[in-house]
């Protein structure tokens, strides 16, 4: 059992093995055109596991082709005339926000008459002087 550095990818949830073992067991014959031994059981070494926030690269290339293909694919199309916006006065008057602000305007005016006509209001008892 040689044991190999883990590589877990979080985003697609699979995970390979380093291609070279840290520690060789006495079984392993590694042959020349590969990456660990074809004899014995491939095991991961518990202080060399890296969790890596990303795509594994066979999903990110499939990734890549699939979001190539819809942007190659997608257009937008949209008729410029109809999503053209004039700021000016409507024809026919004053607009909504318009009238609202006057509205609000004619209300705190009368607001302001109705408290100066108002008299003061005390809890106190007036002083009553007999005239004699």
């Amino acid at each position: 059992m040689c044991c190999h550095g883990l590589f877990i990818y979080t985003t697609c949830g699979h995970s390979t093995f380093a291609p070279k073992p840290l520690i060789l067991c006495r079984h392993a014959s590694i042959p020349p055109n590969g990456s660990h031994s074809t004899l014995c059981e491939l095991i991961a070494h518990p202080y060399q596991s890296w969790r890596l926030e990303s795509l594994c690269p066979s999903c990110q290339m499939r990734r890549d082709s699939m979001l190539g293909r819809i942007e190659r694919a997608q257009k937008v199309e949209y008729d410029e005339w109809r999503w053209k916006v004039s700021y000016a006065l409507p024809l026919r008057g004053k607009d909504y926000w318009t009238k609202k602000m006057e509205d609000k305007e004619k209300a705190e005016r009368e607001f302001q008459s109705d408290v100066k006509k108002r008299k003061r209001f005390s809890w106190k008892r007036k002083s009553v002087k007999n005239k004699s």
